[in-house]
């Protein structure tokens, strides 16, 4: 590919110094010597980085800026590196063991030799490798801004920052210890369970409702910097890009590009809503285990566009497992036009709570029989008039030499039980259940959809439609009268059979609960 074929970058080193490179091909800072590969901006889309707006949008000439403070780091040499700051004293903090590599530095456990407890303490670069110039400015500004941030915010979803200061000219801070895993790594292991999703997501916009009314933008929402515990309790950290509502400004805009909002690329103020679509796609990669946008084409360049215009990609048909809420919940926070979601965390809370999962307590089994006979009998007096004018000898012998009138009364039976079936359907509840004080809901225990409960109130109510059908083939005679019999026969042997499963089923559902997937719980609300 020729030279002027490339989309041109323009790239600041972490020391400072700007540079113009082409992507596929890279180059070497010349005033430190770091080597940027061909690699390096794709990679660092997938992390924390400065986007520096131009004068004409994120993409001027092919040209685009990156500003990026982190460097390329041999995995081996980096834990050599951090194998050697086990047993060195950071002021009263004493390193046990590595954690990991951030965006800025690497983080470890260590003793905190004045209160004797174990915390995190973030190092940045230069304190952990010699070799490395003293951090920039920048840097140390933004590990204050972390610190000062992130202390001003006491949550219990957000990891608690408990000191910042400096050792040997190396700024480092101490904060709150996690026991657990990053949602990055739960996240390749697979979608997560709705359940454990909404937990997240509701965690989430509680810690970040209550940091918008300190007066604070995250920044840099994303699932390596959500912690949870092993108590499945959900902790937000890293406010290294986070900012002061109040004074956000349209000036250079961090975060992590897989993550950034649409506007915040085209030189728009961050707000809240920009907080809100990073958290989208994070809470989009909890659920599918994919970025809500595939990527085409291989530049920067390409990139931007796709991630600016491409519409997000739910999955077709929606999975029964997620409740649909869900995905009216990510379409708003999704919104490519920041007008078009939430206008607070509150109005996500609200959203959230609508859709939350439910632990009800099973209906037990009496309750469920008396409903099903209570729902039977309506269903009975509202065919009966049809049954007893059949019965009348006159209407009967009229019957017989009339085949149209014989199909519209059958038509009318029929409309009975469809009459009570769409009911069930559009109220999800029937009298019965309503007077026993229980209701269906699905794995999830949300009011189940109105196709479910039409599906399952037609298995429910089998014995009632083939009761009609055996009535009316009964008095052809012959095979038919055969057939009516073995029609109403099979009918009770399911009935029977669905009872017969509801009594000996540990959960007391039947069979018409295991083919629709529903639950039959106490109706407390």
């Amino acid at each position: 590919m020729a030279e002027s074929e490339n989309t041109r970058v323009l790239y600041q080193c972490s020391c400072g110094h700007q540079m113009e490179l082409i992507e596929d091909i890279g180059g070497q800072c010349q005033e430190c010597g770091h080597v940027v590969s061909p690699k390096l901006l794709n990679h660092d889309l997938a992390t924390t980085m400065t986007l520096g707006t131009l004068p004409t949008g994120p993409a001027c000439g092919g040209t685009l800026y990156f500003e990026n403070s982190k460097l390329e780091t041999d995995p081996v040499e980096a834990a050599k590196l951090e194998a050697a700051m086990v047993g060195r004293e950071f002021g009263h903090f004493k390193i046990i063991d590595p954690l990991g590599t951030g965006g800025m530095g690497h983080v470890f456990r260590a003793l905190d030799t004045s209160l004797r407890r174990y915390v995190a303490v973030k190092i940045l670069r230069s304190g952990v490798d010699a070799t490395k110039e003293s951090s920039s400015d920048g840097d140390i500004e933004m590990l204050l801004q972390e610190a000062v941030s992130q202390a001003r915010v006491t949550h219990p979803n957000i990891v608690t920052i408990y000191y910042v200061g400096k050792h040997e000219e190396a700024p480092f801070l101490a904060m709150e210890l996690i026991i657990g895993k990053t949602v990055a790594e739960l996240v390749e292991d697979g979608p997560m369970p709705y359940s454990q999703l909404h937990s997240i997501a509701s965690q989430m916009t509680s810690a970040l409702k209550f940091s918008h009314e300190l007066d604070i933008i995250h920044g840099d929402i994303k699932p390596s910097n959500i912690m949870l515990q092993q108590n499945g309790i959900a902790k937000l950290s890293d406010f290294g890009m986070a900012r002061r509502v109040s004074k956000a400004e349209k000036k250079s805009v961090g975060g992590t590009p897989n993550y950034l909002a649409p506007e915040l690329m085209q030189g728009d103020t961050p707000s809240i809503q920009s907080d809100m679509y990073a958290l989208g796609v994070t809470l989009f990669e909890m659920t599918f285990g994919r970025l809500p946008v595939t990527v085409s084409g291989r530049t920067v360049e390409q990139w931007l566009d796709c991630h600016q215009q491409a519409p997000v990609e739910f999955p077709n048909p929606w999975p029964e497992h997620l409740a649909k809420g869900w995905q009216e919940v990510l379409s708003r926070l999704l919104a490519k036009d920041p007008a078009d979601r939430f206008s607070s965390w509150a109005a996500v809370e609200e959203a959230l709570e609508q859709i939350e999962p439910a632990a009800p307590i099973p209906a037990k089994r009496v309750p469920r029989l008396v409903a099903a006979a209570i729902d039977c009998t309506l269903v009975g007096l509202l065919i009966a008039p049809f049954q007893i004018l059949r019965g009348m000898p006159a209407v009967e012998e009229y019957l017989s030499q009339s085949t149209l009138t014989a199909i519209i009364l059958l038509l009318f039976e029929f409309g009975a039980i469809v009459a009570y079936t769409t009911l069930v359907m559009f109220w999800k509840q029937s009298p019965g259940r309503k007077l026993m004080h229980v209701r269906v809901v699905n794995e999830h225990g949300l009011t189940v959809t109105g196709q479910r409960m039409g599906t399952r109130s037609l298995m429910r109510m089998i014995v009632m439609w083939f009761i009609t059908l055996a009535n009316v083939s009964s008095e052809t005679g012959g095979w038919a009268d055969f057939a009516a019999n073995l029609v109403l026969t099979s009918a009770v042997v399911f009935t029977l059979l669905d009872i017969g499963v509801m009594m000996l089923y540990h959960h007391g559902r039947s069979l018409h609960d295991l083919v629709s997937k529903t639950w039959v719980v106490l109706d407390t609300e």
